[in-house]
C-alpha cells in the first residue's frame, strides 16, 4: 500500500494565499497533541508569517526596495514551511488524515496503470503482429480473427487466424503494406463471448 506525503504546493501560491496557509498551519498544528516537538517552533513560523504579512502590505504602494524586502521574507517563510511540511511526512508516516489536519495538502498518488481490454502492435519480423486481451476467468480457449481492407463491415468477412489458449498471439506472415483489423474472443463453458472493438493496424 502506498503511503501519503505532504506536497510543497504553497509554494507556487502567491503571496496573499501564502499568509493564509501559514495562519491555516499554524492554527492546526497547534491543536495536535503529536505536533508537540515541530522542527520549526510555532512562534518562528507565526513571526515568519507576520513579517510576510508586513512587507506583503508595504510592497502594494510600489517601489523596488518595498517589493525586495518582500521577496526576502517569502524565501525565508517558504523555507520555514518547507522544513514544517517534512516535520508533518515525517511524523504522519504515510497517514493521509494526519497530513490533512496539519493544513497541508496531499501528493498526488498516480493512478493504477490499466490494462486494454484488447491491444495491438507490431512484431519484430516484418508481417508480424501480437495481439494481448485481457484474460477471462475460466475462458478455455481465445479466438484471434482479422479482416483486411476499411471499416469492417460484415462478420462473414473476418478470418480465423489462430485459436490458442493464452490471452495473447503472435500472427506471423501477414501481407506487409496492408491495412488490417483485428479482434478476439473469448471461449468458456457459457459459449464464446462477444469479441472485442477491433483495432486497425497496418503491417509492414
Amino acid at each position: 500500500m502506498k503511503k501519503d506525503h505532504v506536497v510543497l504546493s504553497f509554494v507556487k501560491e502567491p503571496i496573499a494565499k501564502k499568509i493564509e496557509i501559514g495562519r491555516n498551519v499554524e492554527s492546526k498544528m497547534r491543536q495536535i497533541p503529536i505536533f508537540n516537538n515541530p522542527d520549526v517552533s510555532y512562534e518562528e513560523l507565526r513571526a515568519s508569517t507576520d513579517t510576510l504579512e508586513t512587507r506583503y502590505v508595504a510592497s502594494l504602494s510600489g517601489g523596488k526596495e518595498s517589493t525586495a524586502l518582500m521577496r526576502q521574507a517569502e524565501t525565508d517563510w517558504i523555507d520555514k514551511m518547507r522544513r514544517e511540511a517534512y516535520y508533518v511526512d515525517r511524523i504522519a508516516d504515510g497517514d493521509g488524515a494526519i497530513i490533512l489536519s496539519a493544513g497541508f495538502d496531499l501528493a498526488k498518488q498516480p493512478a493504477p496503470a490499466t490494462r486494454p481490454e484488447f491491444s495491438v502492435e507490431l512484431g519484430e519480423k516484418s508481417g508480424s503482429v501480437i495481439l494481448r486481451r485481457k484474460k477471462v476467468e475460466g475462458a478455455r480457449s481465445y479466438i484471434w480473427q482479422y479482416y483486411i481492407g476499411e471499416t469492417p463491415t460484415a462478420d462473414a468477412n473476418w478470418v480465423n487466424a489462430e485459436v490458442t489458449t493464452q490471452a495473447s498471439v503472435e500472427l506471423t506472415g501477414l501481407k506487409t503494406l496492408t491495412k488490417y483489423w483485428f479482434r478476439a474472443a473469448a471461449v468458456t463453458a457459457d459459449g464464446t463471448s462477444p469479441f472485442t472493438d477491433p483495432i486497425m493496424q497496418a503491417v509492414i
